[in-house]
């Protein structure tokens, strides 16, 4: 009893965890209480809240959290240092006391996570939502989908050579707002860390990386977005962002959400066909074999332990967050936009 009135937070915590757990056992009521019911009131608060700020509060907040967790572990070492050997068994009751009121923070952060955004997780799949069937593609599906992505490519690359966002089109699209998403503080360790953007699921901020290369900015600007309406999975975050873009009338947004589309497609295509996707490369516009060649080697120069470690642990968190493909989530969505497309009922 007196551990539990001495620790009523982490009691109270493990409570909160459980209903958590059954709540989201059930997606239907994951979609209507939470992602159309509380959610766009979180989100719209944190944005009112955070949005005009022109830094990234959500980076600073991490900041924060890892200086005062390397003070927390330097000051319970020197405390057991100083105790020395005779003291031990003081040392273990602290060390108790430390691993309860660690376990009570991040139980408390695994609410707050879920609470504020992580929920959208369980929510009713893209393929319920929008009346398709998310089947793998064949070969020929993909060879004509493939097809269709590098026509449209194509032809938004060729409307860029003649538009006055000719310029804007690498890194200035007018789709870029102001304040969202932000640009993160992280942009050089991002680099190395190999991703393009992110949300802050405490702050409600979308994030960029502007250091990636100016075509793909568009894209991850859509599909952040995405993430901070709501849909937390990133097959449905490429999926919404691609229909966001359609619905645009900037260009270089269009040609950079076709090109992304284009390179999960094509690269799936190589898989059953090497030779048609061969032929899909050298069909590309000269703009857009620039940019993917530049891709590459911004991909090249920032590769390394750190990129590697980031996508197994990025792939461990995708995984426990109700997607189970792990990185290969992000090509989901290319699938669903195939799907889609056809509009093959279900």
């Amino acid at each position: 009893m007196k551990i539990l009135k001495s620790h009523k937070s982490l009691f109270v915590a493990v409570l909160l965890i459980i209903v958590a757990r059954w709540f989201m056992r059930s997606d239907q009521r994951v979609e209507q209480w939470y992602a159309q019911g509380v959610y766009p009131y979180i989100s719209g608060l944190l944005q009112v809240s955070l949005g005009w700020i022109p830094f990234s509060v959500g980076d600073l907040l991490y900041c924060g959290a890892i200086v005062w967790t390397g003070y927390k572990l330097w000051q319970f070492a020197s405390t057991i240092w100083a105790q020395g050997f005779k003291n031990w068994w003081k040392g273990y009751g602290q060390l108790f006391g430390y691993l309860l009121k660690l376990l009570t923070v991040l139980a408390w952060i695994w609410i707050s996570f879920h609470f504020l955004w992580g929920f959208n997780y369980y929510r009713k799949s893209i393929p319920d939502q929008f009346g398709f069937v998310a089947d793998r593609p064949s070969s020929q599906e993909l060879l004509q989908f493939t097809q269709y992505l590098l026509d449209e490519t194509n032809r938004y690359a060729i409307e860029l050579k003649t538009s006055p966002q000719k310029n804007a089109a690498h890194g200035n699209c007018s789709s870029l707002d102001s304040q969202y998403p932000k640009a993160s503080i992280f942009g050089v360790i991002g680099n190395y860390m190999g991703y393009g953007g992110y949300y802050n699921p405490f702050t409600g901020e979308a994030q960029m990386n502007n250091h990636m290369p100016a075509f793909m900015l568009p894209f991850i600007v859509v599909h952040e977005k995405a993430h901070q309406l709501g849909y937390a999975k990133e097959s449905e975050a490429n999926f919404m962002g691609y229909l966001a873009a359609m619905q645009s009338k900037d260009s270089c947004l269009k040609y950079s959400a076709n090109l992304e589309m284009f390179i999960y497609a094509n690269n799936a295509l190589r898989r059953s066909d090497s030779v048609a996707a061969k032929n899909n490369f050298k069909a590309l516009s000269l703009i857009a074999v620039k940019d993917l060649k530049s891709y590459r080697a911004f991909v090249q120069q920032y590769q390394g332990p750190i990129d590697e470690f980031t996508t197994w642990f990025y792939t461990k968190f995708l995984r426990m967050n109700n997607q189970p493909e792990g990185m290969y989530s992000y090509n989901r969505g290319m699938v669903y936009v195939m799907r889609y497309l056809n509009k093959k009922p279900a």
